[in-house]
């Protein structure tokens, strides 16, 4: 079975980050050996007064351990950072692991969303995820991360050659493979994602929810980083898990599931499964 670390925070209630990420790695067949990196009570949208704990010392802890176990895993892949030192925690480890295995180096840089960066995020911190960015092989920004990382305005709508020259232009931080998920579109959304080795573009249109469901980016991120160690290509991979994604968050609608609960994985088991053979 292929392995995964995957690297997030952790929300005792709500379905965001890894308790999105762990139930999608397993059915699609991948083991998640999980590095946390906050602790919260709740997810973060739609809940106001919840308790976050910051775990940057325990995923010292737990990388030290994992170590000296002689730990290798298939693919490495990182979602919500907060804080600078965390981004060096996670680089370094990355860098380990891409020289004793070779790991896949999947990066989705948690910044923000909407236009808006979420509330922890800083212009510092913005700057230190291009360091984590540079070293991966796949990354996975949302509109409104491209943007800042690239430090342009986040446009309410954008012409799909302007959102690929932004694709192109995050690879030439240094991952192989981009992909800009939630490119609006009159009747729905567009993934596009780019590979650099081979200079090709693909577009993705997924089906319009009247709705946004947090984790969702996290189911997206998880599916692509299992297909892709499964050794799917990675343009099928992007297709597949753009597919799902898109029937995750028009299910959860449909079932009238509270936005702020988070992406209802449950609802595309199935299916999940059914990618794994």
């Amino acid at each position: 079975m292929k392995s995964i670390a995957a690297i997030h925070d952790l929300s005792c209630h709500a379905k965001s980050s890894l308790t999105v990420v762990v139930p999608t790695l397993a059915a699609v067949g991948v083991e998640a050996s999980i590095l946390p990196t906050a602790l919260l009570s709740t997810q973060t949208d739609g809940y106001i007064g919840y308790h976050y704990q910051d775990l940057t010392d325990t995923m010292k802890a737990i990388i030290a351990h994992w170590e000296a176990l002689d730990l290798k895993f298939d693919a490495v892949y990182s979602g919500f950072l907060g804080s600078q030192l965390q981004v060096d925690i996670v680089t370094e480890f990355m860098n380990y692991q891409k020289t004793v295995n070779n790991s896949h180096l999947l990066v989705d840089p948690v910044l923000g969303d909407d236009g808006t960066p979420y509330s922890p995020i800083t212009d510092e911190l913005i700057t230190k995820m291009h360091s984590l960015v540079a070293i991966c092989d796949t990354t996975t920004p949302n509109l409104t991360e491209a943007a800042l990382l690239l430090g342009k305005p986040y446009p309410s709508t954008i012409d799909l050659d302007i959102a690929s020259q932004w694709a192109k232009s995050i690879s030439q931080i240094g991952p192989k493979e981009v992909v800009i998920t939630g490119v609006p579109q009159d009747d729905g959304g567009t993934t596009i994602c780019y590979c650099k080795d081979e200079d090709t573009i693909h577009y993705y249109h997924n089906v319009y929810a009247p709705v946004t469901y947090p984790g969702s980016g996290d189911l997206f991120a998880s599916i692509l980083c299992a297909l892709i160690v499964k050794g799917r290509s990675f343009s099928e991979a992007v297709k597949l898990s753009s597919s799902l994604t898109s029937t995750a968050i028009y299910r959860s609608w449909q079932q009238g599931i509270p936005r702020r609960e988070g992406v209802a994985v449950e609802l595309i088991m199935e299916e999940l499964v059914g990618v794994s053979k």
